[in-house]
């Protein structure tokens, strides 16, 4: 009698189906569901986004972002759309003079009458003697080559470039058990008024480029620091691009040195000789998004958890910073979700989720919290001549703080959604 060597009867193969398709049909409790932005690109002729660049000088502030101080006006990136150029010879009333239509905006600095600004990949020189009537004067082509691609987009395809986003909800799962790093992970890969007129002015704490003395410095992808020469404002050169350190996000000048943040530390970078830059120490913390500051002794680096950097980290760092190769921690302070921050003296000034947090950081081993200004999501803050200015989700609030007991608010300009 012949053996029966099949294991698997048709029976049995049913019932296996069955059981199978019962498994993959029986939901998982790993999974839900949650409501993110989906951006789709408009695209437009690059040549007429350059032609359209002097918008509407009441174009309203639709998502505050980095800001810029010089003399007595204020430079508001307006994420991803441009730049309003604000009239602050009257901090209680500011007024909005003109607005600068650049499309993929982020950064945005300004040596003499000449402004600087990103446009996705290309760095920009414009001639701001009229605000009202900018004029482009050079052009530095794939300069930021990490902003080559936005949202998965290619950002400039030929004579073409996104020069608006349509937006979106939609429903996708996620599952618990491997969270994203954040809801949306786009590929964006961010004292003034002395006695005299400055060359340059001051830009904030959440700053990718920064301009100091005849040198422009800029993140230009996730890894890499570009050097243009501005020795002649109006004719950037670029000098050369090198590798500064790992997921870099900021960048803060401080008398000949460069620290940049990152979401693994702080790299630190002696600029003696501007157009070559030497290492001169690290300092490496847990994952996270990271805007720094630096005095003369002490540097400050605030850590936030999620918005692409990872980790669950939200603190404050306090280094010492008097030997840069041999960097130490001085004390770490709890905070909320931290973001950019200020420093006047021995007053330090904080973003902290619902409030700007104000410290007397006579010593850095022992913050004392001296007040607290409630604010809408603070992004950054700028101290100058006893004048804050907080970015926030709704807008741009100026405050007086000459008398810390009474920190008086001047005004308020607000982001219309």
């Amino acid at each position: 009698m012949k053996q029966n060597t099949s294991f698997i009867t048709p029976h049995l193969l049913t019932v296996l189906f069955i059981t199978i398709f019962a498994i993959a049909c029986k939901k998982n409790s790993n999974i839900t569901t949650k409501t993110i932005k989906l951006y789709t690109p408009v695209y437009s002729s690059k040549a007429t986004a350059l032609a359209s660049i002097n918008g509407s000088q009441s174009q309203a502030v639709t998502k505050a972002g980095k800001i810029y101080i010089k003399d007595n006006y204020i430079f508001l990136n307006d994420l991803n759309k441009g730049i309003h150029i604000i009239d602050n010879s009257n901090p209680s009333l500011p007024v909005q003079i003109a607005f600068l239509a650049i499309p993929g905006n982020l950064d945005v600095a300004v040596k003499g009458n000449i402004l600087y600004a990103d446009m996705y990949s290309d760095l920009l020189a414009l001639d701001i003697t009229n605000p009202r009537n900018a004029t482009i004067v050079s052009k530095v082509e794939n300069f930021f080559t990490g902003r080559m691609y936005v949202n998965g987009f290619n950002t400039q395809a030929g004579d073409k470039i996104v020069a608006d986003w349509i937006e979106r909800d939609t429903v996708v799962e996620v599952n618990n058990r491997y969270p994203p790093m954040c809801d949306f992970c786009a590929f964006e890969m961010l004292t003034a008024n002395a006695a005299g007129v400055k060359s340059t002015g001051t830009s904030g704490s959440m700053a990718s480029m920064v301009l100091m003395e005849d040198h422009l410095y800029a993140i230009t992808e996730m890894h890499s620091l570009g050097i243009v020469d501005i020795s002649n404002p109006a004719a950037p050169k670029v000098d050369t691009s090198f590798f500064a350190g790992f997921d870099l996000q900021t960048v803060f000048p401080f008398k000949g040195k460069l620290f940049l943040g990152s979401a693994v530390g702080m790299f630190m970078y002696d600029v003696t000789d501007p157009q070559h830059p030497v290492a001169a120490g690290q300092f490496a913390h847990s994952r996270a998004c990271d805007p720094v500051i630096a005095d003369d002794n002490y540097a400050y680096v605030t850590l936030h958890a999620g918005d692409g950097c990872g980790g669950d980290a939200n603190e404050l760092h306090v280094i010492d910073i008097n030997d840069l190769a041999n960097s130490k921690l001085v004390k770490t302070y709890q905070l909320t979700k931290p973001t950019g921050l200020s420093k006047d003296g021995n007053l330090l000034f904080v973003c902290d989720e619902t409030a700007v947090k104000i410290y007397n950081a006579s010593n850095p081993s022992a913050l004392v919290l001296l007040k607290k200004i409630g604010s809408n999501q603070p992004y950054d803050v700028i101290t100058f001549d006893k004048k804050m200015m907080i970015v926030c989700n709704d807008g741009l609030y100026q405050y007086d703080y000459s008398n810390i007991d009474n920190v008086r608010r001047l005004s308020f300009l607000a982001a219309r959604k």
